[in-house]
């Protein structure tokens, strides 16, 4: 059993059997006692009075509620469960019969000094322990098994944070292999892009896109390990990236951003927009001479907010639905959408205004971050 289990079980056990509670659990049989005490001294015609009954009957189980944490500590030892072994029965017995004597004897001294008899007290020991033997045995059985109900709790809590715990563990690492893949993505394309610049000899252009780049580059790195920014900084990377294939189409590439001031401190995805832009660039703009534009929006709608990426290219009817609505970067999407909001989350690929291009919508719970970013209004600007 681990040390975790055995620490949340005395913790449980402890809790329930403080000694308040464990007094007034044991109240209940002496008064359920003292009123059938009551009842057959009325029948007998010798009736008694109702404090002598209480007197007489309380003192036996709060012996009990005394020993109540020897019988928890004697469970926790020496637990009854298969393959039952011969010494822990025996140490149940031995408890069982040394609690026994102990109120037994209590019961025996209490009634002597109330009713005093001819017998004497070994003679009213006798009488008291074998009378209420089969009674006893119950009691004892019902503390061991209340005790054990509490610790297979502890055991079935423990297992439940360590399988939460597990599932975390797993998610982040999922999420940390989907930024994984999405960072080495645009790097590609970008040193690509970079490459058909030195290649035609636009030495200005292919600085500028390492500096853009350099900026691209810092922005990841910025971000560390969470899986979550602002929408204003999303927007400057992906603003950056953009600037950088409009250093490859020129005025090919046409961009539109409409995003409200106030949604600027939104939490999305870190590179939640990149892939949907790089899908519009790779397969509705790329083959076409006059090049096409793209349009980039956020909106708050029934306190959720709303990602588009618009383009007007060759639309899904011209290419694989692969190409446009299952691929690598849609399903990683997809896939950290899914992670990070459950069910809340959605990413709906469909086609333009008018029938033409391609629309890209993505839906997710709106949380804040704590501050707006500043280089996302200088990047709407």
């Amino acid at each position: 059993m681990s040390v975790a289990v055995q620490r949340d079980q005395r913790e449980d056990v402890s809790s329930v059997l403080s000694p308040l509670l464990v007094i007034a659990a044991w109240t209940v049989p002496a008064l359920l006692s003292t009123f059938e005490t009551v009842t057959f001294a009325r029948l007998s015609g010798h009736p008694i009075e109702l404090w002598r009954a209480f007197v007489t009957e309380a003192p036996g189980w709060y012996t009990w509620a005394l020993c109540t944490p020897v019988v928890a500590r004697v469970a926790m030892r020496a637990p009854l469960v298969r393959p039952v072994r011969a010494r822990n029965v025996l140490a149940h017995v031995v408890s069982f019969l040394l609690i026994t004597l102990a109120a037994s004897a209590v019961w025996a001294l209490v009634s002597l000094w109330l009713r005093p008899t001819r017998g004497g007290f070994l003679v009213a020991l006798r009488n008291w322990f074998f009378s209420g033997l089969p009674f006893t045995v119950i009691v004892y059985a019902a503390v061991v098994g209340i005790v054990y109900s509490l610790t297979d709790r502890a055991r079935l809590r423990v297992r439940e944070r360590d399988a939460a715990r597990l599932a975390q563990q797993l998610s982040e690492a999922q999420l940390a292999s989907l930024r994984m893949q999405l960072r080495p993505h645009f790097l590609f394309n970008s040193l690509n892009a970079i490459m058909a610049l030195v290649r035609d000899a636009e030495n200005s252009r292919a600085v500028a896109a390492l500096g853009l780049l350099s900026d691209m580059l810092r922005t990841s790195l910025d971000a560390g390990a969470r899986h979550e920014v602002s929408l204003g900084d999303e927007i400057t990377f992906t603003r950056h990236y953009l600037e950088m294939e409009q250093l490859r189409f020129g005025d090919r590439l046409r961009v539109t951003f409409d995003v409200a001031p106030e949604l600027l401190d939104a939490a999305v995805p870190q590179f939640v927009l990149q892939p949907f832009v790089e899908n519009s660039i790779k397969h509705g703009i790329l083959d076409r001479r006059r090049g096409g534009s793209i349009a980039i929006s956020a909106r708050l709608h029934d306190d959720a907010l709303h990602l588009s990426v618009v383009d007007d290219g060759v639309g899904l009817g011209r290419t694989s639905p692969s190409s446009r609505g299952s691929g690598v970067g849609l399903k990683n999407s997809r896939l950290h959408l899914a992670h990070l909001y459950g069910d809340r989350a959605a990413l709906r690929v469909g086609a333009g205004a008018n029938g033409n291009g391609v629309a890209v919508e993505v839906t997710m719970p709106l949380r804040r971050v704590p501050t707006p970013s500043d280089a996302g209004e200088l990047a709407l600007r």
